[in-house]
């Protein structure tokens, strides 16, 4: 017959290993919950490979007006968000959202087709950068800006970007002298008129930001820049000019009351017809 004491020492050692699961179990729990809390603390960003993440659509929107008036540019709205997901390098001095990086290029190139679309090509300029006493100037891209504001406020404003996509577009002529080329403006959308060199397309030189006043109260939604991209091989459209801006070469014309009459050159139909690559004519033509 078995004791008492010995029945009851039995109870007790099971009861202890009861105990002992029991506690093990709750342990367990207790440390998953603590984990799975600081990890739902997190933000998503913290386990993103770098770039994965989607950059927030722009809220800049323009509502198409027949009017020219200053009231029709309310509807833009300023986004200052900054998504570093792309970087392209060197930063030149500048403000913040303009540093030549994925997210600014993007932005600015949408608020250039809305402002565009709204007040049509009055609203824009053409873009050409220089090395500073060269007589080559490299077309760059085009700038937008809303009527309260002037092209040379326009291009001061985006300066640091437009210098460097300048500079990075053509890497052996401008790269080397980033930080101190030339920018000049030429009529929206006047390329044709300038591959001609019709004397009355003149360029003016833009004035750098640090030599213009009002530079920083213009809004980053009041101005837009797109910039040139080449594509299939193409070499780029350049132009010669003076120091005033004027062509260098005389007028390509085939009306003798207009001025030197001649014919293209080789280089220059070469260039007419990188202007004309893909696109619509009537762009260039009067209907």
């Amino acid at each position: 017959m078995v004791s008492t004491s010995t029945t009851a020492a039995a109870i007790l050692v099971h009861l202890l290993a009861i105990l002992s699961i029991a506690l093990s179990f709750s342990l367990v729990s207790n440390t998953l919950t603590s984990t799975s809390f600081v990890l739902h603390r997190q933000p998503a960003a913290a386990f993103a490979p770098p770039g994965s993440l989607p950059t927030r659509p722009s809220t800049c929107t323009v509502k198409a007006s027949s009017s020219l008036s200053s009231s029709k540019w309310d509807n833009l709205v300023d986004d200052d968000d900054d998504d570093d997901s792309l970087d392209f390098g060197e930063d030149l001095p500048g403000p913040r959202d303009m540093r030549y990086i994925e997210f600014n290029i993007g932005r600015q190139n949408r608020n250039f087709v809305d402002i565009r679309t709204a007040g049509g090509p009055e609203m824009t300029n053409d873009v050409y950068a220089r090395k500073a006493g060269d007589d080559t100037f490299w077309f760059a891209g085009k700038v937008a800006r809303v009527s309260d504001v002037s092209p040379e406020l326009a291009v001061a404003r985006q300066w640091s970007l437009i210098e460097t996509h300048a500079a990075r577009l053509r890497p052996i002529e401008l790269y080397p002298s980033r930080g101190k080329l030339e920018l000049w403006i030429a009529p929206g959308d006047s390329e044709m008129d300038v591959a001609y060199n019709r004397p009355d397309c003149k360029f003016v030189q833009m004035k750098r930001p640090e030599d213009l006043e009002g530079v920083g109260v213009i809004r980053q939604a009041e101005i837009g820049f797109q910039g040139e991209i080449y594509e299939g091989g193409e070499d780029g459209f350049r132009t010669w000019r003076h120091d005033d801006g004027s062509p260098v070469k005389p007028e390509i014309t085939d009306t003798p009351d207009k001025g030197e009459k001649r014919a293209p050159n080789d280089d220059e139909m070469k260039d007419i017809q990188e202007i004309l690559k893909g696109k619509d004519l009537n762009e260039f033509f009067d209907d």
